[in-house]
């Protein structure tokens, strides 16, 4: 299968257009007419995927957050010459991918056992947040409980807004990955907001409880989903173990 058809495919899967005016996705390293018969799925692409995509075989790495923004000038970044030299193209879906059903926020309410209600927005096709909740309430304590263990995290952060970790919750917003963008719309609909990356002053402002389980944490859920978009393709897929990852290697809290 030719890396343009791969493109097509994901394109029916989260189109392109979906992605943020900020964001960079598609094909970012490769040929287009280029042949793919395996490819690695991974939130990032970094040096630990791309040396385990040259030791599995694989083509091509499918990746969550993209390894080019901006515009280059020249091309030094050793991650990247790595990939050109191994002849291993790299496609990204990250906006664009967390804007889908099925995507990275349906994936995390698939984890946490949540049943999606709507976006967090009204109509806007952008909007990466949704509006979930529990078949029966649960406390704000059972939650923080659930997400912690359900999402395999170190550690979460609980901001609990003054509120007793007791108090039933009902409407729950999520937005995988980094979600402070998501709290002014999470504190008019919702009782409480899962997320990742809450800086100290959003804490201090928000006026709901904010659960922040971390960025990998709460996104690494939904290479799964990727890998199920390409099953149709019949490609073989890897996703990159969650100890191969350099956050899951290097990251300590003492």
């Amino acid at each position: 299968m030719t890396v343009s058809s791969i493109l097509e495919h994901l394109q029916h899967f989260a189109p392109q257009e979906l992605a943020q005016d900020w964001d960079n996705v598609g094909l970012l390293i490769g040929d287009e007419s280029r042949r793919v018969s395996s490819v690695l799925i991974s939130l990032d692409a970094t040096c630990n995927a791309v040396e385990y995509a040259i030791d599995r075989g694989h083509d091509l790495i499918l990746s969550h957050h993209p390894l080019i923004f901006r515009p280059l000038k020249s091309i030094t970044n050793p991650v990247i010459l790595r990939m050109i030299e191994a002849q291993i193209a790299l496609i990204s879906m990250h906006t664009n991918f967390d804007a889908v059903p099925g995507g990275v926020n349906h994936a995390l309410a698939e984890e946490l056992d949540l049943e999606v209600q709507r976006h967090l927005g009204d109509i806007d096709a952008k909007d990466i947040g949704l509006i979930c909740s529990y078949k029966s309430p649960k406390s704000l304590k059972e939650i923080a409980e659930l997400v912690k263990g359900k999402l395999s995290a170190e550690r979460i952060k609980l901001w609990t807004a003054g509120m007793d970790q007791d108090q039933e919750i009902r409407r729950i917003a999520i937005c995988g990955g980094a979600g402070a963008s998501a709290l002014t719309l999470a504190e008019k609909h919702a009782d409480l907001l899962i997320t990742g990356d809450i800086s100290y002053h959003s804490f201090l402002d928000s006026k709901i409880p904010i659960i922040d389980a971390g960025h990998f944490c709460t996104e690494y859920p939904a290479l799964g989903k990727l890998q199920e978009s390409l099953q149709p393709t019949g490609l073989k897929t890897e996703i990159l173990p969650r100890e191969r990852h350099e956050w899951s290697q290097s990251i300590r809290y003492i």
